[in-house]
């Protein structure tokens, strides 16, 4: 009898640690922006919320929190198939290209905008923000330059 009852509660206490645990990943807060370049909105292309520092140890690398642009230069990310952004820090790229499917016979190339290439790369980019879970409103906008 007593072997029965073990058997029966080491998974029960196995599962209710990893509820307390929080296995569930980190917190994800609502994240939405508008993209404008040389004061124009960024109509088409991607944004992408690359982990950076201390953030880089529970966000995934591999599939980092993304959002398409709209044709009013606004995105709201997603990450892991929920709305938002797990809190933390954050380089940020954009791709103007990302999605488009060239047609046979020509060539994708970036807007005629003055787009500088630096933002395409996490390496590169200048762009860096702080997911909060109180962000105010226009926090995760982003006005990137035109390049001449």
């Amino acid at each position: 009898m007593r072997r029965y009852t073990s058997a029966l509660c080491a998974p029960a206490l196995a599962l209710a640690l990893l509820a307390v645990a929080g296995c569930g990943g980190p917190k994800v807060v609502p994240v939405a922006g508008k993209v404008m370049v040389g004061g124009q909105p960024l109509t088409r292309g991607e944004v992408t919320f690359h982990p950076d520092g201390d953030t880089a140890r529970s966000v995934s690398a591999a599939q980092p929190p993304r959002g398409k642009l709209d044709d009013k230069g606004q995105y709201t990310l997603t990450y892991q198939g929920k709305p938002g952004a797990p809190v933390g820090k954050y380089k940020v790229t954009v791709n103007p290209n990302a999605g488009l499917i060239p047609e046979a016979g020509k060539e994708t190339a970036v807007p005629k905008i003055g787009f500088n290439m630096a933002y395409l790369d996490a390496a590169s980019t200048q762009l860096q923000i702080e997911v909060k879970a109180d962000a105010p409103a226009g926090h995760y906008d982003f006005s990137i330059p035109a390049q001449q």
